[in-house]
């Protein structure tokens, strides 16, 4: 069960990481999805400058750091009781997964309303809503097992920050 829960933390932070990333502005760019080169091809207002950088840095923060470790963490333990097939456990591990998520968002949320640029703060209120939105689970609707988390987490993840992909790249 520990390498289960390390394993999706670790896979949890990684996306965060990989989704921070600066994105090349070149549509020709290797590796490059449509959506991140159309995102990355536009570039954000001047007035966002100094505060979406600020607002970015505090993001990053947040996405790497212990709120997506804690949602990982609950994220595997609610795989480990899918497993077990016990009914009781699985709606605790759920209720810890939601309550996760909602800690993320109001981390998000609390990010927007230090925003003073409102083209920065309407796109964390978009992020956090995303995140807000994921507390249906729906993003890991059958996974039972770390090996199916990184085909749900990575396009779930990516729908949560996708706003953020020309704010902060």
């Amino acid at each position: 069960m520990r390498r289960l829960l390390a394993a999706t933390a670790l896979a949890v932070t990684l996306f965060g990481l990989s989704a921070c990333a600066d994105q090349s502005a070149d549509p020709s760019a290797s590796g490059s999805s449509p959506a991140a080169t159309a995102a990355a091809s536009v570039a954000p207002s001047a007035s966002a400058g100094t505060d979406a950088k600020a607002v970015c840095a505090e993001f990053d923060k947040i996405f790497q750091g212990q709120a997506t470790t804690n949602l990982g963490v609950a994220i595997g333990e609610l795989l480990v009781a899918r497993q077990g097939k016990d009914a009781t456990k699985i709606a605790a591990a759920e209720t810890k997964v939601k309550g996760e998520l909602a800690k993320l968002q109001t981390g998000i949320a609390d990010l927007s309303a230090k925003a003073t640029d409102p083209a920065v703060k309407a796109k964390f209120d978009e992020v956090a809503a995303n995140v807000g939105k994921a507390a249906d689970l729906a993003f890991l609707e059958g996974t039972t097992k770390v090996e199916e988390l990184e085909a749900k987490l990575t396009p779930a993840f990516l729908s949560w920050i996708m706003p953020l992909a020309t704010t902060c790249a």
